[in-house]
């Protein structure tokens, strides 16, 4: 006879067979059983039952660490994926971004998310927001266990990621989570202490783009810039936000502004008269930064500190006498690459200027000619490579110039200048994609990384704003798109200048494939790169090839490594990959929802104050329908559909306009023909494509027109 026993752990099911168990006395054989049952589950970490107090002071006792999550915070979000938790998620809101292939369901917006979908995927615990109490009593009648997180500081942010490492069964993690950000802080700290009082600049946060909405006092974005070293304004207003009048702006007189969001339209709003004595906009200091990093208490806040702080104070922290931290390499990570030309190929981690930066070194076996786009042809070159900055010293290599930061790399990672050709770049290098093409005895190598948030452009549209006979920039900035190709094969420098031809067409593929967008005006242009991006091409040892155009083997290689790289390093640096829901495409355009409706016509929205028609509940209706695959289609359409019209490909909209109040008929449950409202255009907003402005509207139209029927029906109706 044999005895198994099941334990069901978190992540698999473990079988233990007791062999031979006839042959064990009764007792023994029994507390054999409960040892063996309690080493396993101390293995799997079981803090369960596990019992605590949420922010709302309710106590909670979750019998077994929750297997299925949905996370209506994104900060929440946030931290669940940098706790390894991912896997746990099965729905969030398209505030946040979930990988391709997670499983994870979007289920609506932070303001209004659809029940019905977070019902469906049946979890085991929703976290909610503070600013979502309403949402409480009807989740838990839904039958839900609902944690509810306030974060209103940077002490909340610990205590949130130190709860919610104990809810997933990540506390270890949670703790080292917490800890790095303090080591953060006390770095900062420390660097801001070299700067006299007198010398501190004031700072403020811009939280619209039409207004001047500002933190409140205790806003735990002041305490992020007083940590970065600036100087707040202090009205003793109090709350998440707060709206000033021109003159207290002008008062305090603001010495650096940053914002998130349509940096047009920011740059526009500063441009008024009235802004113009104002230091900041005088001296051109408006900067941006991702809305993850302004907006959030998580688990980035001592690295957006670190960036603040030396957007801010960019002439002490480049100061040599001001650094903390000795410069020196401090890990290596070497992997394999298949080519005979490669000696070795390393990720040399390094602290320089007081942070964190990784270089990708590939050594060559001997000396070789690559071709750069940095620097030209280069001949008797041993080492190419990739070195990341990170956005702290961004600023850093502006003022020092490229030439010497260059040489303090090489000197950190021991290659001589004269022989080393290096590529800058502000993506992560831990996020660096390896890709390989081959046919037959042709093999091409793609080490690439990628980034597409903050500067990509569509080259022939977008303006260049460096003009290199007067010198308005001090020096590139780092890249953003990098390259290096190799292969098993020699190439002429007639082959290598074709390459750079074959790998920027693979690169424009896959940006137009993923639909990356203009940086500059990103509801019109689709974008063909950024515009700092930049290729090594490795002259290589094997047969001689000297064809690598578009009907070339060696060209189509280059071209598909490149393409599946690009593809690649996206979504792992921005989390952009084809199949992300419409929400992420719009905002991709600049588009929200809650902004759209609000800028539809007044008299169309009906009265603000009423339950049922104000802008948020119009919002969350449009919303709820952009979760429903056939409404989410339609979007998409006109969105494809908008830049055929912008090339001019289509130029005849009448028949979409057609479509569009059907769909508005559609989604209102009546014709709204005789309706002037159905015909009218109702959007007074920043002008978007015409297609796109009409698809949209035909939501609102539909989803107001039911609204306003359902308030019309009698209560037992």
């Amino acid at each position: 006879m044999s005895i198994v026993i099941l334990v069901f752990g978190f992540e698999k099911l473990i079988m233990i067979n007791l062999q031979q168990s006839l042959q064990m006395p009764t007792l023994k054989k029994y507390l054999l059983v409960i040892f063996l049952i309690l080493t396993l589950l101390l293995i799997s970490g079981c803090d369960y039952p596990l019992t605590f107090k949420d922010d709302a002071g309710t106590r909670i006792t979750l019998l077994r660490r929750p297997a299925r999550i949905v996370s209506l915070v994104p900060s929440v979000t946030e931290i669940i994926f940098a706790l390894g938790a991912g896997p746990t998620l099965v729905g969030v809101t398209h505030h946040s971004r979930p990988a391709a292939g997670s499983g994870c369901d979007i289920v609506g917006g932070f303001l209004r998310p659809s029940l019905k979908r977070i019902k469906h995927l049946h979890p085991d615990v929703v976290f909610i927001s503070t600013q979502q109490k309403t949402l409480r009593s009807q989740l838990e009648g839904m039958g839900c266990k609902v944690v509810e997180i306030k974060t209103s500081s940077m002490a909340d942010s610990y205590s949130d990621i130190e709860l919610i490492g104990r809810i997933v069964g990540q506390h270890p993690k949670a703790l080292e989570l917490n800890a790095k950000t303090q080591r953060s802080l006390q770095l900062i700290s420390q660097k801001i202490a070299k700067i006299p009082l007198s010398e501190r600049r004031r700072v403020m946060r811009m939280m619209g783009h039409n207004l001047l909405l500002i933190p409140g006092e205790d806003s735990f974005q002041n305490e992020i810039i007083k940590a970065a070293g600036g100087i707040v304004p202090e009205y003793d207003k109090k709350g998440a936000a707060i709206i000033l009048d021109v003159p207290q702006f002008i008062a305090f007189n603001p010495q650096f502004i940053y914002a998130c969001g349509d940096r047009r339209e920011v740059r526009e709003f500063f441009g008024q008269p009235e802004f113009s004595t104002v230091s900041a906009i005088q001296n051109n200091n408006i900067h941006f930064f991702p809305c993850a990093l302004t907006c959030r208490a998580a688990t980035h806040v001592g690295e957006f500190v670190e960036w603040l702080a030396a957007s801010i104070y960019p002439d002490y922290f480049s100061r040599a006498e001001n650094m903390i931290l000795p410069e020196e390499v401090n890990s290596h990570n070497a992997f394999s690459l298949a080519l005979d030309c490669v000696k070795k190929v390393d990720v040399v981690t390094m602290t320089v200027a007081d942070f964190r930066h990784r270089t990708l070194v590939v050594d060559l076996v001997e000396p070789m000619q690559v071709l750069s786009t940095l620097e030209g042809f280069r001949q008797d070159v041993t080492c190419v490579g990739n070195h990341y900055l990170p956005p702290p010293t961004w600023n850093l290599v502006h003022r020092i110039g490229v030439k010497d930061f260059d040489a303090r790399i090489e000197k950190l990672i021991n290659r001589s200048p004269e022989t080393t050709a290096l590529l800058f770049t502000g993506a992560d290098m831990r996020n660096l994609v390896q890709k390989t093409a081959v046919f037959k005895e042709m093999k091409v190598f793609a080490l690439v990384t990628a980034g597409v948030c903050s500067n990509a452009v569509r080259m022939s549209a977008d303006e260049g704003s460096y003009y290199e006979f007067f010198k308005s920039e001090k020096s590139a900035k780092p890249g953003t798109i990098n390259i290096i190709l190799l292969t098993n094969t020699r190439l002429t420098p007639r082959a290598m200048s074709r390459a750079l031809t074959s790998a920027c067409e693979g690169k424009s593929a896959a940006l137009q494939d993923l639909d990356i967008r203009s940086s500059a005006r990103p509801a019109f242009r689709q974008a063909t790169g950024t515009g700092t991006d930049n290729i090594i091409i490795v002259e290589g040892r094997g047969r001689k090839v000297s064809n690598t155009g578009g009907h070339s083997k060696m060209g189509e290689l280059i071209a598909r490594a490149v393409y599946d790289g690009v593809i690649e390093a996206i979504g792992r640096q921005n989390s952009i990959y084809a199949g992300r829901s419409i929400f992420h495409r719009l905002r991709e355009h600049q588009i929200e929802i809650y902004d759209f409706v609000k800028n539809c016509q007044t008299d169309f929205i009906g009265d603000r104050d009423s339950k049922k028609r104000n802008i948020a509940d119009l919002s969350g209706i449009v919303e709820e329908l952009l979760l429903e695959s056939r409404y989410a289609a339609f979007i998409e359409g006109s969105l494809a559909l908008s830049d055929a019209y912008l090339r001019g490909q289509v130029k005849n909209l009448q028949s979409f306009r057609e479509y569009c109040l059907e769909i508005a008929d559609e989604v209102s449950g009546h014709s709204l023909l005789h309706n002037r409202a159905a015909t009218m255009t109702i959007y007074n907003g920043s002008k978007i494509p015409d297609p796109l402005r009409l698809a949209l509207e035909a939501l609102v139209r539909g989803a107001g027109a039911k609204s306003k029927t359902a308030d019309s029906q009698p209560a037992n109706g």
